[in-house]
């Protein structure tokens, strides 16, 4: 008996052992995910990108980055916080090279996930022709109109519908993108809808800012502070707000518009253009790309967007967390995400917009202030970076799982 029951302790303490060494950091199961995409500039699927990165659970995952272009504002943060960037430089001249690079890269990743459709379509070369390893398709685009597209990313998106039934799992950043991507053939072994997510505790209210911006901005008691953040590009459909507020302008209404993105800057000259035909230059500011935009958000009454195409707007969901009322055109998951924090109106009408921009600025400030929180516990509640990343996280894991 005494034999027994030393054998037993000696077992329970060589159990007790092996689990200590698996469950340490070096013997612990760790996926490594490489992420392939365009380039690391301005935009919304970069800037999630690096959200996800920077909320990444280091004890289950690990990441490396593959930039098609360049490294852009988000090449050198994210190696900062220890993960490696590659570039390929990627041109006519040097495809074969590239995809090489790219696949020495990724022999060690089990999972390989890109983003937007030509990183795509790179991704499926490296991972499913020159490799066998697990892809992920990440879309983020729901306005497939050719009046908004390039050809060139049309033939890819058709290319890549093609190729769709050979990828294991595609991802959505909105219901519609799913819905409009089916339609036209994206078929995958499982789509998942997963959102954008946002970082509460930077993008946040600041009276502070509001009062110093106001007065930079010469902003009087009379008038209301609108605001729109994105990019110069058809998608966002520019002529239509301006066209709009050139409506509000007819009818005696005060207000001042500022501008935030890449190239909505005094030397656009197609923007100016506009400004200018629609009488708007002593309402509009231009401020071009900044970096202080919850400063800026929070400075501002009200959001607007007038664009024809979006999937899921990063800039929505930033303006709610800094308790704005979000006037937004009805499209992508727009109409989702506001909810009934704001006005939803229809794309490329101009009318619609005014009148509800119109609503919103005669409203009083405290009735816009109680939508703004409301606003922000919407976004707290469904969209925080946190909940989003491990969204993300674990659909590795089940795609990994598959894979075993």
């Amino acid at each position: 008996m005494i034999l027994v029951g030393v054998l037993k302790e000696e077992l329970r303490l060589l159990l007790s052992g092996i689990k200590k060494i698996f469950q340490s950091r070096r013997y612990r199961i760790m996926i490594k995910v490489t992420h392939i995409i365009t380039s690391l500039n301005s935009g919304g699927a970069e800037s999630m990108l690096y959200k996800l990165l920077k909320y990444s659970n280091s004890k289950k995952y690990t990441n490396e980055v593959i930039c098609l272009l360049d490294k852009g504002i988000y090449g050198e943060k994210i190696e900062k916080m220890g993960i490696k960037v590659t570039v390929l430089n990627l041109n006519k001249g040097n495809i074969i090279g590239a995809l090489y690079k790219a696949r020495k890269v990724c022999e060690k990743s089990d999972i390989v996930n890109s983003w937007l459709y030509h990183s795509d379509l790179v991704g499926f070369f490296v991972s499913k022709v020159l490799l066998r390893k697990k892809l992920i398709w990440n879309v983020r685009h729901s306005n497939l109109d050719k009046s908004a597209n390039k050809k060139t990313t049309l033939l890819i998106v058709k290319l890549n519908a093609m190729l769709s039934r050979y990828v294991d799992c595609i991802t959505y950043n909105s219901n519609k993108a799913n819905y409009v991507h089916n339609q036209i053939g994206y078929t995958g072994n499982r789509s998942v809808v997963l959102s954008n997510g946002f970082e509460l505790n930077e993008f946040t209210p600041n009276n502070l800012s509001r009062e110093k911006l106001h007065k930079s901005f010469d902003i009087n008691d009379s008038e209301k502070l609108l605001i729109t953040v994105g990019r110069w590009d058809p998608q966002k459909d520019y002529e239509n707000l301006l066209k709009s507020l050139s409506i509000l302008k007819q009818n005696s209404i005060n207000f001042k518009l500022i501008m935030v993105g890449t190239n909505l800057d005094w030397n656009n000259t197609a923007l100016n253009k506009l400004i200018e035909g629609y009488n708007l230059v002593e309402n509009v500011l231009l401020l071009g790309r900044q970096d202080n935009i919850p400063e800026l958000l929070s400075a501002a009454d009200i959001y607007v967007s007038s664009s024809l195409g979006e999937s899921f707007s990063n800039s929505i969901g930033e303006a709610m967390a800094c308790q704005l009322p979000c006037i937004v055109t009805d499209v992508g998951d727009s109409a989702i995400i506001v909810g009934d924090c704001g006005e939803i109106v229809p794309s490329q009408n101009s009318e619609e917009l005014s009148n509800a921009l119109s609503y919103y600025i005669k409203m009083d400030n405290s009735n816009l202030q109680r939508i703004g929180r409301k606003a922000r516990k919407r976004v707290v509640e469904n969209y925080d970076i946190i909940n989003i990343a491990q969204l993300f996280e674990s659909n590795y894991t089940e795609t990994f799982r598959i894979s075993r």
